[in-house]
C-alpha cells in the first residue's frame, strides 16, 4: 500500500511541474559571431569640399569630405593629391610634394596670399601653369575667395596664365585654357584696389 501511494504522489508531482516528457533532448541554434566590423561613425561636422587635380591638360574636379571648408583645409587636401584609385583611373597632380601656405593663417577674403616653396616655383613647362591653376581654382572654392597671390619669401611670385607671366593676383578667368570639362566660365574677379598714393594732388596748390 505505502508503495502504491509513493507512486501515486510521485506522479501528481511530476504533472504540477508541467515539464513536458522529450524522447531526445533538442538543440539550441546558438548564432555565430559576426565577422564583419560595424560601419564607421559619421562625423556630423564633416562636410564635402572640391579639389583640382590633372586629367590630360585640363583640371579635372575631385569631391573630399573635411570637417573644415577653408583655405588651409583644402590647400592639405589638394597636396596629398590623388587617390590611388584616381591615379589608377587617369587623374595626376601636376603639383611637386610642398607645402602651400595662406598668409597669415586661416585668412579669408577676396584675395589670399599662398606662400609656396622651391618646389612649387621649379616646376617646369606646362606643368607649372597646371599647378598654378590647381591651387587658384580649388582655393576659390572656398566662400568670399576670388583671387590668389603668390609669393616666396614674403616676395611674390610670376606665375604663367593664359595671358603671360604675372606677378599680381590671379583668379580661374585666368586659367580658361585647362578649366574642367562642362564648367560654367566664371566670372571676372574684381580687381584688387590700387595702392593709396600720399602724394600731394595738383588741386591742393
Amino acid at each position: 500500500m505505502r508503495r502504491v501511494l509513493a507512486a501515486l504522489v510521485l506522479l501528481l508531482l511530476l504533472v504540477g511541474c508541467g515539464v513536458d516528457a522529450q524522447d531526445r533532448p533538442e538543440g539550441i541554434d546558438i548564432p555565430e559571431p559576426s565577422t564583419t566590423d560595424p560601419p564607421p561613425a559619421t562625423d556630423g561636422g564633416s562636410r564635402e569640399v572640391t579639389v583640382f587635380f590633372v586629367r590630360g591638360a585640363r583640371l579635372e574636379p575631385a569631391e573630399r569630405s573635411s570637417a573644415r571648408a577653408d583655405v588651409t583645409s583644402v590647400l592639405e587636401l589638394l597636396v596629398a593629391g590623388p587617390t590611388r584609385g584616381e591615379v589608377i583611373g587617369g587623374l595626376r597632380t601636376a603639383l611637386a610634394p610642398q607645402s602651400l601656405t595662406p598668409e597669415p593663417s586661416g585668412t579669408t577674403g577676396p584675395v589670399v596670399t599662398i606662400a609656396v616653396t622651391r618646389e612649387f616655383t621649379d616646376v617646369a613647362g606646362g606643368n607649372q601653369l597646371l599647378a598654378v591653376a590647381q591651387v587658384v581654382w580649388t582655393v576659390t572654392q572656398v566662400p568670399g575667395v576670388d583671387l590668389v597671390r603668390v609669393t616666396s619669401d614674403g616676395q611674390p611670385v610670376e606665375v604663367p596664365t593664359d595671358e603671360g607671366l604675372t606677378d599680381q593676383p590671379v583668379g580661374r578667368s585666368d586659367y580658361l585654357s585647362v578649366a574642367p570639362s562642362g564648367a560654367e566660365p566664371p566670372t571676372a574677379a574684381p580687381a584688387p584696389p590700387p595702392p593709396v598714393s600720399t602724394a600731394p594732388s595738383s588741386t591742393d596748390e
